[in-house]
């Protein structure tokens, strides 16, 4: 499939980049690895009139490790963080998570920066324009329906009552469903990143959750002509885990993916964590209440199942790609079980260790 004719810049600042942007909004685009962008444009689900290359300009691939913790430029491609000793070293999670995205060849186009702002995906929607020709055109690509989550043909009196039975709680749907499937966003997430954007005003530093909004239509809360710069990273604390269940070992966006992170107390228990999802909503999704349940909690097999039921009631997947809703909400109970007992049987090998850990 051919690009669609666009007019190209080369900016050498952020400042030039921005300006650029600033032009028209709605029909440029930023282009950093392309990895995304370029499918979209050969699917005309993207047909911008300015592409602008962020590739020119100097010093947003790097990575920097200081005492406030870590920098990583936005144009850092997420084959130099997998590969990064620093990284490796003191962040695992982030490099394992870098690795699992796509396959080698995504990794060394692919940045930091395009990871964390990319599309959210959907069955209906992430087609050609011949596949997307014999439906109305769903919200995303500016029509009035989604089509992942129709509105119900049942009839007035039939919802009361499968309502009741929780087999209706949702009847139509006023907004899109689709899904983010990023890899890089629930790790940060889970180590308190925080991202720098410069745009028309200036800059500002935000936390890393902020960036996503959960609505499928318009998944990003940056302003008009905001460019990511930067994304900082504290000291670690605790042990940060990522899972990923996917059909393939490459090529593939998560089923459903997991980061946790657990600070311990001391005592035989959890001083605090985070417990962060991702392809199962509009954005990441937090189990801000199974976070709650876990918080000074001792990791036995009892409250690791009830931890795992807690957070599957947060999160609500909807049929945005061939897996169904309920093998996804299986899927992330799984993989939340596997790192609560990662995390219980290293702390049982570090009790067998150093039995006293006075002496």
């Amino acid at each position: 499939m051919r690009l669609p004719q666009f007019e190209y810049l080369e900016p050498k600042t952020l400042k030039q980049a921005v300006k650029a942007l600033m032009i028209d909004v709605k029909r440029s685009v930023l282009l950093a690895g392309g990895t995304d962008l370029i499918v979209h444009m050969k699917h005309r689900l993207i047909q911008p009139k300015r592409v602008i290359n962020l590739k020119t300009i100097r010093g947003l691939a790097s990575i920097s490790d200081g005492k406030d913790g870590l920098k990583i430029g936005a144009l850092t491609s997420l084959h130099d963080i997998a590969s990064s000793p620093v990284i490796k070293e003191r962040y695992p999670a982030l490099a394992q998570a870098a690795e699992e995205v796509g396959a080698y060849a995504h990794q060394v186009m692919g940045t930091i920066g395009g990871n964390l702002c990319q599309g959210n995906r959907c069955r209906f929607y992430n087609q050609s324009p011949f596949w997307r020709g014999v439906r109305p055109p769903c919200y995303k690509a500016g029509g009035k329906v989604c089509h992942a989550m129709p509105k119900s043909t049942l009839s007035g009196a039939s919802l009361p009552r499968l309502q009741r039975r929780g087999l209706a709680l949702s009847i139509g749907s006023a907004k899109c469903h689709s899904t983010y499937c990023g890899d890089l966003a629930p790790v940060l997430m889970a180590l308190d990143a925080r991202i720098e954007v410069i745009g028309p005003d200036g800059g500002r530093v935000f936390p890393l959750k902020r960036l996503y909004t959960q609505d499928g239509q318009k998944p990003l809360s940056l302003r008009k002509g905001e460019i990511l710069k930067e994304v900082a990273i504290p000291s670690p604390s605790g042990k940060t885990f990522y899972l990923k269940w996917r059909l393939r070992d490459s090529l593939e966006f998560p089923v459903v993916s997991l980061a946790i992170q657990m600070e311990p107390s001391g005592k035989d228990r959890i001083k605090k964590g985070r417990i962060i999802f991702s392809a199962v909503g509009p954005g990441p999704v937090e189990a801000v209440r199974a976070e709650k349940v876990l918080k000074a909690a001792c990791l036995d097999d009892r409250m690791i199942e009830k931890i795992s039921n807690q957070a599957l009631k947060e999160i609500s997947p909807v049929r945005t790609s061939i897996h169904s809703p309920a093998y996804k909400r299986k899927m992330a109970g799984i993989l939340l079980r596997q790192a609560l007992e990662q995390l219980q049987n290293e702390d049982l090998k570090s009790k067998i260790r150093n039995p006293n850990p006075e002496i």
